[in-house]
């Protein structure tokens, strides 16, 4: 099916052309901004674009221009929008070099001159990949209702199925690409949604970077290509971490849908399209969930189980990794031992209501939480010999429960109680200390009951974080991870250093243990890699206060030189302010102090650092 790319910046024209063209056979993308035609032209390729022109100097003139520039084969066709008695004519419109012009977007040449302009341009090759598997019949289809694509996901995850999962009918359309059983690619007919736009509007990426991209993008490069060339991305890990993102929050929304119509075709042929992420299926079922469907919804789920007593089955500790659970979640998931029915444990939880609702919806569709007509027995194996163990005591067993809440849905660091910047040396170290702490043999004499599973769990957990931080390699490829996964880097510039990252937490590190020498070479290090970042030169203003080689009034004048390049750059840095305000102290100038932290609380209000600041400022001398 020949794919149009329709631009026309007049809302019924648009609509009215693009359902003719699609009863005509053509696949149509319709868009009213420039920018967006272009990015969209960048990402899909489309046989023919066909462009409403308001004028020989308007917008789509430009959006021509640049078009022709990034693929002179570009199969163009030009509608007059002013065709209501206003006709600019062919000639004023022969700069944009159009492969033919219609007066009248409205009327049947339009449809006749693209079918011709596609025939013209070959046979078109035979269906492979992504075309192959849609050209096939759907092994299965059905109307969207709430709650039924998370389903159609956990059903496409227990069947290891591949194929795409196409979503149409009620806004954009949407297809979901599966890999045994796991989304591995998304696309979106929604402009909002494609790679580029969204890394602009979620603040990853700034607009100069954003029109370089595309016009890489425009020249023929993939978009992750058109990234790493605009400078927004490195190669590798971190590319990868970034489309991972993107493809989670694009799936999410799939998800979320609540009304169309779904088909499924089965094959994996796609994979021969390009490179593709795996995405963990099960987390992207519950965030879909709770996006798409209202508390309404899940109350009518879980209504004839209302009067039951949920509670966790033998599957739970097996699939716990799958799950994805956050610390929350799992919290709540631990709380389903089978002692409350289903509308007393909601009851409790008024303050959570559609996470609980969703969460207890959500587990007993993957099957680790079923519903019993009694209350679980305080003793499950009633007729088995007592254990011969000591009841744990009950704020130790809290204890652990709390810590190991903050271990499972944390990062490897933070499992291992350690920052970005630890090297192996220290990963061994805390391995050996934090497994023995949690370890079951270490509890050999106490009843754990309910614990066990949650400390297998964590062991589990600390295991995998020692395997990939204790080798140097995949600590720094987990490291590049990290900073877009958990955006560790958020109030960073675009395309931050995993380098100069590292060496700002070893010299905060430094700081904090009063070894200033040391801190004042890591965090220099951090800033000759990243001189235009102004966390790393606040940090090395403040550090250079203290810096044990200079003269005491050196450092003030060196630590107010950095500090001003680094208010340069953002006027407002709070650490910044600080180490400029001291500096000021330093030299003698209390009042200017004064006045530099007094300006810099009215703008941040709540600053900590800013507080402490004044507060040594205004000191006794």
């Amino acid at each position: 099916m020949p794919r149009i790319l329709l631009y026309e910046g007049h809302a019924p024209t648009r609509d009215f052309v693009a359902t003719s063209l699609v009863q005509a056979g053509f696949e149509v993308v319709s868009v009213e901004d420039p920018a967006r035609a272009y990015e969209l032209y960048g990402a899909e390729r489309p046989d023919a674009v066909v462009l409403g022109v308001e004028g020989p100097n308007g917008k789509a003139a430009e959006l021509a221009a640049w078009l022709r520039q990034a693929d002179p084969r570009v199969l163009l066709v030009v509608t007059d929008r002013e065709h209501l008695g206003k006709a600019v004519g062919l000639a004023a419109l022969m700069p944009l070099k159009p492969n033919a012009y219609v007066a009248d977007p409205t009327r049947r040449e339009l449809v006749l001159k693209l079918q011709q302009l596609v025939a013209q341009a070959g046979e078109r090759p035979r269906p492979r990949g992504a075309a192959l598997v849609l050209s096939r019949e759907p092994s299965y289809r059905g109307d969207v209702k709430p709650g039924v694509v998370p389903r159609l996901l956990h059903q496409i995850w227990r069947s290891v199925s591949d194929g795409i999962l196409v979503l149409e009918g009620a806004g954009p359309g949407r297809c979901v690409f599966f890999l045994r059983g796991a989304p591995v690619a998304a696309r979106s007919e929604d402009p909002e949604e494609s790679l580029l736009r969204w890394l602009a509007q979620s603040g990853r990426m700034e607009s100069a970077a954003h029109a370089a991209a595309l016009e890489h993008m425009a020249g023929g490069l993939s978009a992750g290509a058109a990234l790493i060339a605009a400078g927004v991305t490195e190669p590798g890990e971190p590319l990868q971490a970034t489309l991972r993102a993107h493809l989670r929050a694009t799936v999410v929304r799939a998800v979320g849908v609540r009304e169309g119509r779904w088909r499924f075709h089965a094959g994996a042929e796609f994979a021969a399209d390009g490179p593709t992420q795996e995405l963990p299926p099960l987390p992207v079922v519950l965030a879909g969930a709770r996006l798409g469907m209202v508390v309404k919804s899940f109350h009518e789920a879980l209504r004839a189980v209302t009067d039951a007593y949920p509670v966790r089955t033998a599957a739970f500790q097996p699939l716990l990794a799958a799950l994805g659970l956050s610390s929350g979640d799992l919290r709540l998931a631990l709380s389903l031992d089978g002692q409350l029915t289903t509308r007393a444990w909601i009851a409790a939880r008024p303050q959570e209501l559609k996470e609980a609702l969703s969460l207890l919806w959500f587990l007993s569709m993957v099957g680790v939480v079923e519903f019993q007509e009694a209350p679980r027995a305080e003793t499950p194996y009633a007729l088995a010999a007592p254990r011969r163990r000591r009841a744990l005591p009950v704020e130790r067993a809290e204890a652990i429960r709390q810590a190991a809440l903050q271990i499972l849905p944390g990062s490897y660091f933070r499992a291992l109680g350690l920052d970005f910047a630890a090297d192996s040396e220290e990963v061994e170290r805390a391995y050996q200390a934090v497994a023995s702490r949690f370890h079951p043999d270490g509890f050999a004499e106490y009843d754990l009951a309910d614990l066990e599973d949650l400390l297998t769990a964590v062991q589990d957990k600390l295991t995998a974080a020692f395997r990939v931080l204790v080798d140097d390699e995949k600590r720094r490829a987990y490291q590049s991870f990290l900073l877009v996964r958990f955006e560790l880097a958020e109030a960073r510039r675009p395309g931050v250093d995993l380098d100069a990252e590292i060496a700002l937490k070893r010299g905060e590190r430094a700081l904090r243990a009063r070894h200033h020498a040391a801190a004042v070479a890591s965090l220099r290090a951090a800033v000759e890699r990243s001189p235009r970042e102004p966390e790393y030169l606040a940090m090395l203003a403040f550090a250079e206060l203290f810096d044990p080689v200079l003269p005491p009034e050196e450092r003030a004048h060196e630590a107010r030189r950095i500090a001003r390049k680094a208010l340069a750059l953002v006027p407002d840095h709070p650490r910044a302010t600080v180490a400029l305000a001291l500096a000021e102290d330093a030299l003698g100038d209390t009042a200017e102090a004064r006045r530099l932290a007094l300006a810099a609380l009215r703008v941040h209000p709540q600053s900590e650092v800013l507080k402490r600041a004044l507060f040594r400022v205004n000191r006794v001398r």
